[in-house]
């Protein structure tokens, strides 16, 4: 599988990133017809290459009619992205690139998600450098994203809500569980759009496989660091390895006085909220009374909120809080046709080269509603169609 690491010795944000893939083979056309699918002003992208102290590293500009140039909400950028052409897997990652920064803007000024206004990151350049980004993984075929420890300066940032501490209070809880390390420089080194692309494509506590190195692409920033060049450095590599391990946190509570239907609301909102995974079964507790033990399977960094929210939401008086390893098999979303109408389906793959399918439950329920079939029936009939696309060297029944 190919992978991406991110050398962030001088920092990330949006035009770095696109930058240094570009500068790793990304043709520049291909982001721009992928722009155009979007309901925005024509925009076109200006790539060339500068030297940053002896290294040479795509910067990226975007060219449009600036009269149309505004801040946004985040429902405002939900809406251009859903309303695109783009392909089903890079509309996704936009929109959770998006969500995660609403989210951690929604977190620190203390108000609802939907209500969230962005901006210096609302701009035209801003939702270019973000759906830019995620196609041009996409063109690379990156399975997966490894980042360095993160850069974070001093000093203050001006921004529309006024002069504030550096790093930006949304970079802060979106860089939360990643590595990070200061330097003493007044500069922004990781900006919202960087850290919200981090938060949606790498994961914090992972480590890096190894991997033969591909390619090597630079992207650089506006500003420029005395003995520092400002640079991200991107290394293309592949490997053979289709598992993967991470950290993650298993949060676990034992609720004897709670109602079903109360344990069924948490389980949704901790899972809109970020959990990985939520698990209830039926316990014995002390004294021999029924109860129910709540698990959650919590991404690094974020822990901690979704304890509180538990704390918050549910009778329980404590949460325990265990660290573990885990071993994830690589896998991705696909969307294909069916007889039915258009299904998504989970695709893994094993340590023995084979792929393994499973039918997304959303999609074929929603299609068992339409045709009035089973629902059992509608996955076997996806799956199958699934694997005839996907594995056609597959000889299916």
């Amino acid at each position: 599988m190919k992978i991406l690491y991110l050398d962030c010795f001088s920092g990330i944000s949006g035009d770095m990133f696109l930058g240094a893939l570009i500068s790793l083979g990304v043709p520049k056309e291909k982001i721009e017809a992928v722009l155009q699918s979007l309901p925005i002003p024509p925009v076109k992208i200006v790539a060339r290459k500068v030297s940053k102290q002896g290294i040479a590293a795509m910067k990226v500009t975007f060219e449009f009619d600036e009269a149309h140039e505004e801040s946004r909400t985040y429902g405002d950028i939900r809406e251009i992205v859903e309303n695109s052409d783009l392909k089903a897997n890079v509309k996704q990652a936009s929109l959770d690139t998006f969500k995660v920064l609403a989210t951690a803007e929604s977190k620190i000024h203390g108000i609802e998600i939907e209500k969230v206004h962005f901006h210096e990151v609302g701009g035209i350049d801003t939702i270019c450098d973000v759906v830019g980004a995620m196609a041009a993984l996409d063109y690379l075929g990156i399975d997966r994203v490894y980042t360095s420890p993160l850069p974070l300066g001093r000093g203050e940032v001006v921004c529309a809500h006024g002069t504030l501490p550096n790093p930006a209070p949304a970079t802060l809880e979106l860089l939360t569980g990643f590595e990070t390390f200061p330097l003493p420089y007044a500069v922004e080194f990781v900006t919202p759009t960087g850290a919200a692309i981090l938060r949606s494509r790498a994961k914090p506590g992972e480590t890096v496989l190894p991997y033969r190195l591909l390619n090597v692409g630079y992207g650089c920033g506006e500003y420029e660091i005395k003995g520092r060049p400002n640079v991200l450095r991107a290394i293309l590599g592949e490997t053979k390895e289709t598992v993967s391990t991470d950290q993650v946190v298993i949060l676990e509570t034992d609720i004897d006085d709670e109602t079903a239907e109360v344990i069924a609301h948490v389980s949704r909102e901790l899972l809109e909220r970020g959990a990985l995974d939520v698990a209830s079964h039926p316990i014995i507790m002390k004294k021999g009374r029924l109860g129910t033990r709540i698990s959650v399977v919590s991404p690094l960094g974020i822990q901690e909120a979704l304890a509180d929210f538990l704390l918050s939401e549910t009778t329980t008086l404590g949460v325990r809080m265990l660290p573990v390893f885990r071993k994830v098999l690589k896998r991705e979303i696909a969307v294909i046709s069916t007889s039915l109408g258009e299904a998504a389906v989970k695709i893994a793959d094993l340590k023995n080269g084979e792929k393994r399918i499973s039918p997304e439950y959303d999609a074929c329920a929603k299609l068992a509603e339409i045709h009035h079939l089973p629902l059992r029936k509608v996955m076997d009939i996806v799956k199958r169609e699934a694997e005839a696309q996907l594995l056609p060297g597959d000889k299916k029944e």
